[in-house]
């Protein structure tokens, strides 16, 4: 995209922000534009990183093999309420932060290097917080695939309470304002997570469809299995370099989806952290579509 074309959007996400935060350079005396001077940029850093360093997912076989040949190079990361961490109790080792609150509790965390691996119950709220995580700047954040209920549907032991970690400080190389911007986003998620099933989607398409329905999946995926019909077709990879397919519209109704909702995850945080406010993820993304028996096309040749 122009870099004319870039700057303008920047510009409007400024503008229209609610509540968008202003700073005060002491040495300068010129105010921060923190979306356009801060988000943005590392939203552009972190999108062009998932050629080399993917999606941040991790295997279970993969992950009881990193805690076999040394536990104390893992931080175990349960985000989940709670609430759920008394019912199933939790991994060895895994403190717990619930996801709404991570972004006040990142001097809990180790330094920005470490591998960081994000439990919940399913594995989606985990995503929203390594991707969160991610955009802070801790490269090695991942999340477990299934979250705790792959975990215990394999018998995997547990114990009945985290672990506790003394504070330390928040890694200097993050930038202040861009922790109090994601910790902002982190805390207005939404009831349920911003999820959406398949079935609640198609209904809700009989009436209004979203201002946005898109496809974060890559060619091949969209050619088969095939693609929602009124989706958009943008690439999680490069979301940044397509802004100009996006609503100018903050409170627009978007819905992503990929395969089966790790990317969507991703693709969601994005968005949220431009400034959108009514964005939902597709439960399960194309996979749980086509597991509802619902319909999808695939493109002329």
């Amino acid at each position: 995209m122009r870099k004319s074309t870039f700057l303008s959007l920047l510009l409007i996400f400024a503008l229209l922000l609610p509540g968008l935060v202003m700073a005060q350079d002491t040495t300068t005396t010129e105010e921060v534009d923190v979306l356009a001077d801060i988000v943005m940029p590392r939203l552009v850093e972190y999108n062009a990183a998932m050629a080399d360093v993917g999606y941040g997912t991790l295997k279970l076989d993969d992950f009881m093999a990193m805690l076999a040949e040394d536990p104390e190079s893992v931080t175990i990361l349960d985000v989940r309420e709670v609430a759920e961490v008394e019912e199933t109790g939790v991994v060895e080792g895994a403190i717990n932060i619930p996801l709404r609150t991570l972004g006040e509790n990142l001097d809990l965390l180790p330094d920005l290097e470490a591998t960081i691996v994000v439990i919940c119950k399913s594995g989606f709220r985990a995503t929203l917080g390594m991707a969160n995580l991610q955009v802070l700047g801790y490269t090695n954040a991942k999340v477990l695939i299934g979250g705790m209920g792959a975990y215990l549907a394999e018998e995997y032991p547990v114990v009945p309470e985290p672990a506790m970690v003394e504070a330390g400080e928040v890694p200097a190389d993050i930038d202040p304002l861009l922790v109090e911007y994601v910790a902002a986003n982190l805390a207005n998620l939404p009831e349920g997570w911003g999820v959406v099933t398949p079935a609640n989607l198609f209904e809700e398409m009989f009436e209004t469809m979203p201002d946005l329905l898109m496809d974060v999946r890559s060619d091949a995926e969209w050619a088969d299995p095939g693609y929602i019909e009124g989706a958009t077709h943008i690439w999680v990879n490069t979301i940044m370099e397509n802004l100009d397919l996006l609503p100018e519209d903050l409170e627009a109704n978007i819905v992503v989806y990929c395969a089966s909702g790790y990317r969507g995850g991703i693709g969601m945080t994005m968005l949220q952290l431009m400034g959108y406010t009514n964005v939902r993820n597709l439960a399960g993304g194309v996979n749980g579509w086509l597991a509802a028996e619902l319909p999808v096309l695939k493109p002329e040749s």
